[in-house]
């Protein structure tokens, strides 16, 4: 069996979350896989696997979204509408991040993130001359929110709100606490970027 952080694994669960209506099921799946695939390595066992995703799965269903009108013969609803519930109910898999960037031919190229809270972790990250002390990267984050700087929106007892990529007015921001940054640091280690 392959293992939970193999690229195509993480792939099918990351494109599972970002079409507009998959089934509970599915969506519980992509999410246990992205949230587990992002601790620390260890083997899970496969019921415990399955407990988590049948209990995420449970609690989509108990929210009752509206059902893709398009598709009547199978129960599907949104994945963006689950993880603006499950914001402050549980954690949300961060988004499976990068657009792949073309091979950079030139020293200027830009490399381009699909989800808006990439660059300035890794501006921290050369700010805080590459120590990865999480305090120490929240306090950096929080100097750059407190300076106004994109995509930052607020600072709360929670941690830090910042705007997706697709963000617009009246839209709920995202949270950076101490937990989504160590998730998006081992992230980043994995995909080799730091």
């Amino acid at each position: 069996m392959k293992k939970l952080s193999s690229k195509s694994i993480l792939k099918r669960a990351s494109h599972i979350l970002s079409q507009e209506f998959s089934t509970p099921k599915d969506i519980a799946w992509a999410w246990v896989t992205l949230l587990l695939s992002q601790e620390e390595p260890r083997r899970d066992s496969e019921e415990k696997r399955y407990s988590r995703t049948a209990e995420f799965e449970a609690w989509i269903l108990g929210l009752d979204l509206p059902s893709d009108p398009k598709n009547t013969q199978v129960y599907t609803v949104s994945p963006e509408a689950v993880k603006d519930a499950a914001r402050n109910v549980f954690e949300w898999p961060h988004e499976y991040i990068f657009e792949a960037p073309a091979s950079p031919n030139h020293p200027d190229a830009k490399v381009t993130y699909k989800d808006t809270i990439t660059k300035p972790i890794l501006d921290a990250l050369k700010d805080a001359s590459g120590s990865d002390d999480r305090s120490v990267l929240m306090a950096i984050l929080e100097g750059y929110a407190k300076e106004g700087k994109e995509p930052f929106a607020n600072i709360t007892d929670e941690g830090i709100e910042w705007k997706g990529s697709n963000w617009s007015e009246g839209d709920k921001c995202n949270l950076l606490t101490i937990k989504s940054l160590s998730n998006r640091l081992s992230n980043l280690r994995n995909k080799k970027i730091i």
